[in-house]
């Protein structure tokens, strides 16, 4: 058999223990990824994501694979039950962190674009006062970016 047609050639059924074992460990390493993205996220660490983007991609588009493979293997019939619960608690846990770490992303990029409006006002707002003609009084009142908090300690 050519290296074309193995390629091509669907998983036998012999192969589906492997396959879900497979599919199970790729699931496990995505899951611990996501996690350290979603972790570096929360710690402010946004500059250190990118270095991670490559592994996701690549871990993504294997689960992909492996999935489609398990199910060709399958030819859909049912699985059995104790691979059917595994794979399912897998693919719970994995729906759990790409939601979580899907939530952390979109608060993360929030949290940017508003730091990035705040600057650009400020800095408008200060070449503002920097390029009218008339002179700027001494103790004009500044614009300041702090919002006051209090803590309420009466507990």
């Amino acid at each position: 058999m050519t290296m074309a047609q193995t390629a091509s050639k669907a998983p036998s059924a012999e192969e589906i223990p492997a396959l879900s074992d497979s599919l199970a460990g790729i699931a496990d390493r995505l899951i611990e990824l996501l996690a350290r993205e979603t972790g570096l996220v929360r710690a402010m660490r946004v500059n250190e994501i990118g270095a991670l983007q490559g592994e996701k991609t690549a871990l993504t588009a294997l689960y992909q694979k492996t999935f489609k493979a398990l199910v060709a293997a399958h030819g859909g019939k049912p699985f059995a039950r104790a691979a059917k619960e595994r794979l399912a608690a897998v693919a719970n846990k994995l729906g759990a962190a790409v939601r979580e770490n899907e939530l952390m992303l979109r608060v993360g990029r929030v949290a940017t674009e508003r730091l990035i409006t705040t600057i650009v006002a400020a800095v408008r707002e200060d070449q503002r006062s920097t390029s009218a003609y008339a002179p700027q009084p001494a103790l004009a009142a500044r614009r300041s970016f702090m919002t006051a908090a209090a803590l309420d300690r009466r507990l």
